[in-house]
């Protein structure tokens, strides 16, 4: 297993992504201060970069991620990390995500397993 960055909150909003020439929705199931689990029909590849708009519960305007790398692929699950946005939005995510901990009283460490498959001999 690989130790993460920080805690991941389970969060369900609504997220528009944006990639070459294609624009299209999909659902975050989780959050964390480096990224989120999003859930989407599109199909995605492990190193596509795309653009997120994030509309997180009772907030008022969208989180805009000018840039997210697409780090791994499991059917329509969709692990991405956020390689640019704005301090003010890092602020707003970190406050988030805090919050999301402590109304809850525990955090769901997220964790990735690996199979490696085997080669042909």
């Amino acid at each position: 297993m690989i130790k993460r960055y920080g805690p991941r909150v389970e969060l369900t909003c609504k997220v528009i992504l944006a990639g070459d020439q294609s624009r299209y929705e999909g659902r975050v199931l989780d959050v964390s201060l480096p990224g989120c689990l999003i859930e989407c029909v599109h199909s995605l590849h492990v190193g596509d970069y795309v653009q997120l708009r994030l509309f997180f519960p009772d907030q008022a305007r969208p989180m805009n991620v000018p840039l997210a790398a697409v780090r791994w692929v499991d059917g329509t699950k969709v692990g991405v990390e956020f390689i640019r946005s704005s301090k003010d939005d890092q602020v707003r995510l970190a406050s988030l995500v805090h919050d999301q901990i402590h109304s809850i009283g525990r955090t769901d460490q997220w964790r990735e397993s690996f199979t490696i498959p085997r080669t042909a001999n």
